[in-house]
Formats: structure tokens, sequence, C-alpha cells
């Protein structure tokens, strides 16, 4: 018997290395194939859909999504952390949908650049889902999109109270939205119309778009200020937004409040010391947006003749395009890159930057894809594809000036970084200005946030006098980056 009893333990311990063996090995091989993979997208739509503790919401809304969605398609849901059996159904569910189980600790906002990384449709939508779909919905949002290569962004109308987005309904509930899509979910061009905002409870939009914007920013205070953070982005870039007329979701009014206590989609939701907090630093961050776009002689307007761009538009390829030339960052991978006008340069280490004091810059994959690598990648460090041979840097470091205050001497001396710091907040709280400056040119910073995201303090500082400041034409201004709490 005792011997019957040392061969079952000795049986289930190798049933248990056995297990964690075969799971060691599947682990490695999903690895290598999710690398394989990464980079490669199909013709159809990703549907991404952020979710926390609302299994009912999320069982119907995918349920609308696969009743009534004939185009090529994949599901993703990224939970963060649910504890009412969403990891159960999503499990039963792993055939249709595609889905990450992420921690707790997880914002709503991190949740949705998680999926936004597993994307790999062509276009790919963000969906509230408390938003149920109808017959029709994603074909008359495509037609929109596909109308204008000059457009990037598309949203719907709806019954839930989002601005122009919003239209009247004949029902009193779900029941009556489906019958009521039907025949409203007919194809009119004439009734697309661009817009500079769209609300967050459905959004279609390129790959491409993604691209050039970046993912959504983590140190926003709720998913609305990330929202807003975004779509400034979008329209900073030249890119067109629109409302698709003849596209209806139906939105179930439910309490818009996430569990982590900030407000999804709208602008009217949570208390007011929660929208003041949020709009303080969207502000800290962006400052004037309107002086921006003034500043910036982009024009919005949508009435432009001819179908044509207004002259006074500027276009820029990406986001990267409004970061300081020269400045040190770091990727997902560890590499370290210099920064040049519309490209990027390999380094070896933070040292080849010009100084030990340089600290890099952590930027998004999106954001380093965006530039073109300078180089051919012949080989690589720390496993990292995309790390060439490095060259010999052709740009030089970041260059900043301001005005000569008005008293010098109480200024500390400025070769050493922690001084420096306090001197820019000096600066700011005087009410003054931070430059950029190059071969001939100048470009601000647009503000205190942005300078404190760049580390600034890092560089060198020179003051110039109003006249050598005015004598220079200024470019566009330098913005700060997102920042992402994850390996994106």
């Amino acid at each position: 018997m005792k011997r019957l009893n040392m061969q079952r333990k000795h049986s289930k311990r190798l049933g248990k290395k056995g297990y964690w063996s075969g799971y060691k090995r599947g682990q490695e091989q999903g690895n290598r194939l999710g690398q394989a993979s990464f980079g490669k997208v199909f013709e159809g739509v990703s549907i991404i859909i952020p979710s926390c503790n609302q299994l009912q919401q999320l069982r119907a809304c995918i349920h609308r999504i696969e009743e009534n969605t004939s185009h090529p398609h994949e599901i993703i849901v990224v939970d963060s952390g649910s504890t009412d059996g969403t990891s159960t159904y999503l499990l039963r569910k792993s055939i249709a949908v595609r889905y990450a189980l992420l921690k707790k600790d997880v914002q709503m906002i991190g949740s949705l650049n998680q999926g936004l990384m597993m994307a790999k449709g062509t276009t790919i939508v963000i969906l509230d889902q408390n938003s149920m779909v109808t017959p029709g919905w994603l074909d008359r949002l495509l037609g929109c999109l596909y109308s204008d290569p000059r457009i990037g962004v598309v949203g719907p109308v709806t019954n839930g109270s989002f601005k122009e987005q919003q239209i009247e309904v004949p029902y009193m509930n779900e029941n009556g939205a489906r019958q009521f899509a039907m025949t409203f979910n007919i194809p009119n061009p004439d009734a697309w119309r661009e817009t500079e905002s769209l609300a967050g409870f459905c959004l279609l939009l390129r790959r491409e778009t993604l691209g050039k914007t970046g993912y959504w920013d983590e140190g926003c205070h709720s998913t609305e200020e990330a929202h807003a953070d975004w779509l400034l982005r979008v329209r900073l870039l030249g890119i067109r937004m629109a409302i698709a007329g003849d596209a209806f979701i139906h939105y179930e009014e439910r309490d818009r409040d996430t569990v982590y206590g900030f407000p999804l989609t709208t602008e009217t939701s949570g208390s007011m010391e929660e929208r003041s907090r949020n709009r303080s630093f969207f502000v800290q961050k962006w400052g004037d947006a309107d002086k921006l776009f003034h500043f910036h002689n982009l024009k919005f307007s949508t009435a432009e003749t001819d179908g044509q761009i207004s002259t006074g538009k500027e276009t820029h390829v990406s986001a990267a395009s409004f970061y300081p030339i020269g400045a040190v960052v770091q990727g997902p991978s560890g590499a370290v890159f210099r920064l040049e006008p519309g490209r990027r340069r390999y380094l070896h280490g933070v040292s080849a930057a010009g100084g030990e004091n340089v600290r890099p810059v952590r930027l998004s994959q999106l954001d380093l894809l965006a530039l073109p690598l300078v180089g051919k990648p012949e080989a690589t460090v720390s496993g990292s594809i995309d790390a060439p041979v490095a060259e010999s840097p052709e740009e030089p470091l970041p260059v900043l000036a301001a005005p000569e205050l008005g008293n010098m001497s109480m200024l500390p001396t400025l070769h050493i970084p922690a001084q420096r710091k306090r001197w820019i907040e000096l600066l700011y709280a005087e009410g003054g200005q931070l430059y950029q400056i190059g071969n001939g040119w100048k470009r601000p910073f647009l503000t205190l946030y942005a300078v404190m995201s760049w580390r600034a303090e890092d560089y060198p500082i020179q003051f110039l006098s109003s006249e050598e400041l005015s004598a220079l034409p200024e470019k566009q201004p330098i913005i700060a980056p997102p920042v992402l709490h994850g390996h994106l």
C-alpha cells in the first residue's frame, strides 16, 4: 500500500512537471508566433471593446456585433481585472473573440491602448460596451470614411446625448432600435458632414490615422480627457473627422462613471471636482488650444470650395513632427535614438548623445515607426529588430534659448541640470517663453508641461536678446509625447 501511494505521488509530480513544461513551451511558441505576426494586417475591421465589471453590457454588445456585422472583422476585448465572470465568458468565446485579461489596476485608457496594439485590421473601431450596433452600421461608417482620403476618423449618430451626434428617435427602448435602424441606415452621402469633434462611444479610424497620432495618453486623469487629447492631435495633423449621418447606433443610457470613478465618454458626467481636475491637466499640457491652431494658421472650416484643401492648412506627417529635433529617446525595446528632421538615428547608448546627463525620453513604438530609421538594419542590439548599426549623428544636440531677463544676477549658474530646471520654472512664472533654436529657425515649447516632458534641463540653454529671437522665423511648436505605462 505504501509503495502504491509513493507511485501515485511520483506520478502526480511528473504530471505537474509535465504540465508546466508544456505550458512553458506553449508560451514560448506563442511569443515567437506573436513576434513573427507583428505588423501584419488583414483587410477587415478590428473592433476594440475595453471592459471592466460590466458583463451584461459586454455580452449584449458582442451579440449585437455578431448579429449585425457582415463585413470581415475581429472582436477584441481588453478586460481590466473584472470579478463578475467576464473572464469565464471570454474563455468560452475564445474562438469568436480575441481578448486580453489585464491586472485590476490598469485603467481604461491602458486597456484601450492594449487593444489598439492587438488590432490587425486595416481599419479600427473603438466601441463603448454600452453601444448596441444595428443593421448596416459598419457599411455606412466605412462608406463615409473611404469617401475622401483626407478623412481619418468617423463617428455615427445615436439616441445618446452626444451633442451634434444625437438625433431624435421614435422608440422608447432598445427593443425598437433595430426596426428603426433598418429604415434609417440607408446609404445617403448627403447626410455626411465634417466636424471638429467626435464622441468616444463609437469611433472608426484608419490604421494610418493611429500610426500618425499615436496611442491615447495614459497620463490623463480620465478617458474623457484622453479622448479629447487624442482628437486634438488628429486636428493638429490636419486629419479630417466626419459624422456619418446615415449610420445609427443605439446607446444604452446607463451610469457612465467607470469603476475607476472617471467618466467614460461624455463631457457632462463626473463630479465638478473631477471635471476641474481633468480640465486642469488638459490645459497644463496644451495651453490654449484655439491659440495653437490660430498660431499655426490651421483652418478647420468645412466650407471649402471645389473640394480642395484650403491653402492655409498645414499638414504634418505625424505627431512626432512636433517633437524636438536632436532629443534623445528610448523605445519599448530599450534601444536609444536621436530624433532628426523626419527620421530617427540609432545610438549605441545615452553617452553617444553627447553627455552622461542626457536622459532619454520614453516614446511608443507607434511614434518611433512614424519616423524612418537612418541606415540599414544590418545589426541588432539587445535583440531589437529596429536597432541598426550606429552612424555618426548629423544633428547637434538641441540648443534651448530664452529672452534675456532683466536681472541676470539673480539667476544661479545654469550648467547644473537641477538649477536649470528651477530657472525654467522661474522663467515661466515670469511669463517667459522657451524655444529650441536651430539653423535659422526657432520652435517654441507649447507649455511648461512640454518643457518638463522633454527634460529640457538636460540640454544647453542660451539667453538671447529679443531682437535676436525676433529675427528667427518661428516653426511648429514642440508638444509633449503621450505617457504610456505599458510596453507599447
